[in-house]
């Protein structure tokens, strides 16, 4: 958990992995996330092509191991990416903590996605 601030590093996600959890994810993702972050999870939406650096790739990020995946992810979704250089903003004060943990449930079992 190295360089995960402490109030982070040790964080779970304590909702339950159904069908209820993973609908809000997408319902969150596509309010919050595809702009920037693309239907597929690539860091292809529209909004962020003129971004520099240009978003994650969720896709790939979502083979990351659990242990690592929920205080990491959890982080950077409530923080934002200014410690890393990055526009995404910080959704600790606009996203109630289960939308957070939602969409990181969403992220974790359907990207990637395939484009249709």
């Amino acid at each position: 958990m190295s360089g995960i601030p402490a109030p982070y590093n040790s964080l779970k996600n304590p909702l339950p992995r159904s069908r209820e959890t993973i609908n809000r994810g997408v319902a969150v993702y596509g309010q919050s996330c595809t702009s920037c972050h693309g239907a597929t999870g690539e860091g292809n939406g529209d909004a962020g092509r003129s971004l520099s650096p240009p978003p994650g790739n969720l896709a790939w990020l979502s083979h990351m191991p659990m242990a690592q995946w929920d205080p990491f992810m959890y982080w950077t979704i409530a923080e934002g990416g200014g410690q890393f250089g990055s526009a995404m903003p910080a959704f600790k004060d606009a996203l109630p903590k289960d939308d957070i943990w939602a969409v990181i449930a969403y992220i974790q079992t359907q990207l990637p996605q395939k484009t249709k």
